[in-house]
């Protein structure tokens, strides 16, 4: 097969498709598109419309197959053409061996040829040459004429898809009723833009470049972007929880499976949450401060001094071997640097630093524990002893039952986490008031993932409510607590959930009750996505 003739019909919406599918035939104007003059015989370059003129004939065969791809891919389908068997293979011996028609008479042939060919087929076949008559001549007839084939009728372009053709999305728009619950541009952010109020197909994969819902004008997709992205459209199509992203599909579409969100399987018996197999789960780094301590800071002080020696130290050594220079060349020697001075600090609230102990409360305790202590600062006012494990229960006595301390009061007590600390992952924080001096002292002890302390219940009553709650939300046993139970959660509940890599939602939502409007829809999503987030979910399912 060929093609012979190719032409623009009116309604080019010059889209550039024919242009990057053949580029050796057409070539898009700012108000129409062209077929070229050097594809062509008479060497003009327009529509063609009216002419109709020929294509070269070593470009009738060769380009069959981009022109007729050109053609489907015109979304308006302005593309025409005449498609004509292909005469260029027609050789002499080709036609010899098609069936003799009306128009397919023998040559004439000379009686001696004839009889030599005979002579030279029967020595061939060892059998005698046989002397034939000499024939007379026929009367005079045309030479070989090859068969007229009628032309066939233009196809449909999008019945000349190629078979070598990749699938892809030929249009695809948003029906009324999108809830802008972003889960299409979640799954193809190259194709959805979803706004304040509904959901856009981007101009940026459209022939007519602009960006709308597409629902009116139903413009199709470039056909490199329909075919690259048919696999995500589809994802996104068939997660849309109200169903109303819609396309068009030229080929056979891929089979994608995509889990519906009315489907939400949920694990026979109570979760378990391995941390091994988790590795979203995981903690890097600490979410949270370092721990505040006199020895944090003087250590972050020494580190800053010695940073600025450093910088200090090198202007210097700069200064000296650029002088070095000026003096090899004969220049004059540069200006020695001068050490910068520390920044004013223009901000009128100054962040306050901690100090070494100097509270007659704190030097007694110091005293009376005799190295149990790991530090004692002040900072803003407030008195922090920090102490080993070990001796956090005689601390606790010596702070209540001294006549000169009289801390008679545990006013809260509360636990922090800090996963990425070297030696220790929790800070548990003893809040102390003396009612009668009106003052107060924070008592502090640092411990391990899995390490015990001793329950202060029998030294301040108000520690076990306390205690069960640091209990309940991050794992820390106490011993000797009347009753170290759940306050807050269920006892069957998975994990604590105020350690750093407890995930934001929890990993035990019960029984939740999704409203039917958009909040409902973005919440049941949101859950669905978030893994474990929403481990025993419950989705209520229509009567």
């Amino acid at each position: 097969m060929a093609i012979t003739k190719v032409w623009i019909e009116e309604g080019c919406i010059v889209c550039n498709a024919c242009e990057a599918e053949c580029p050796d035939v057409f070539h898009v104007t700012e108000e129409s598109c062209h077929i070229k003059g050097d594809s062509r015989k008479d060497g003009h370059e327009n529509e063609n419309r009216d002419e109709k003129g020929e294509l070269k004939a070593d470009l009738q065969s060769s380009l069959e197959a981009a022109i007729v791809a050109a053609a489907a891919a015109c979304p308006v389908e302005v593309i025409k053409y005449e498609q004509v068997a292909s005469v260029e293979a027609q050789t002499p011996a080709a036609v010899s061996e098609a069936e003799p028609t009306v128009s397919q008479t023998a040559p004439v042939i000379d009686a001696d040829i004839d009889h030599a060919v005979d002579a030279a087929l029967g020595t061939a076949l060892n059998v005698p040459a046989v002397p034939v008559a000499p024939i007379a001549p026929l009367p005079p007839v045309l030479a070989i004429v090859p068969p007229v084939i009628a032309a066939k009728p233009p196809v449909p372009p999008t019945a000349l898809i190629p078979d070598a053709a990749k699938p892809r999305i030929a249009k695809v728009w948003i029906e009324e009723g999108c809830i802008v619950c972003n889960a299409c541009e979640a799954d193809s952010p190259e194709v959805f833009h979803v706004t304040e109020t509904t959901c856009m197909i981007k101009a940026a994969v459209r022939l007519d470049g602009k960006e709308t819902e597409n629902r009116v004008e139903k413009n199709g997709l470039k056909p490199e972007e329909g075919e690259r992205l048919i696999t995500s459209i589809i994802t996104a199509s068939k997660g849309c929880p109200v169903d109303v992203i819609k396309y068009e599909v030229l080929g056979d579409a891929p089979l994608v499976e995509v889990k519906p969100h009315d489907a939400v399987e949920v694990a026979a018996g109570p979760y378990i949450f391995d941390y091994v197999t988790a590795p979203n789960r995981q903690v890097v780094m600490p979410k949270t401060v370092p721990l505040p301590s006199l020895h944090t800071y003087q250590e972050e002080q020494k580190a800053a001094a010695a940073a600025d020696e450093a910088k200090w130290a090198k202007q210097q050594a700069d200064f000296e071997s650029a002088k070095t220079k000026a003096v090899t060349e004969g220049k004059d020697a540069p200006k020695p640097p001068v050490r910068a001075l520390p920044k004013k600090n223009d901000n009128d609230m100054e962040s306050p630093a901690p100090s070494e102990a100097k509270d007659p409360d704190l030097l007694h305790l110091m005293d009376l524990l005799d190295g149990k202590v790991s530090q004692a600062f002040e900072q803003s006012g407030e008195l922090t002893l920090q102490v080993h494990p070990d001796g956090l229960v005689e601390t606790l006595m010596f702070c209540k039952g001294d006549a000169s301390l009289r801390y008679e009061m545990l006013a809260d007590q509360t636990a922090t986490h800090y996963p990425a600390a070297d030696g220790f992952a929790f800070s548990v924080v003893y809040q102390l008031t003396s009612i009668s001096r009106s003052k107060r002292l924070r008592v502090r002890v640092l411990v391990k993932d899995g390490q015990e302390l001793e329950s202060a219940v029998q030294i301040y009553p108000s520690a076990n409510w306390m205690e069960r709650e640091i209990y309940d939300m991050f794992g820390i046993r106490f011993n000797g607590h009347p009753d170290l139970t759940r306050i807050l959660c269920p006892e069957d509940w998975e994990g604590y959930p105020l350690r750093k890599e407890y995930p934001t939602l929890g990993w035990g939502q019960r029984d939740i009750d999704f409203r039917e409007d958009r909040s409902g829809v973005l919440m049941r999503m949101a859950m669905e996505k978030a893994g474990n987030m929403g481990i025993n979910l419950k989705v209520p399912k229509a009567d």
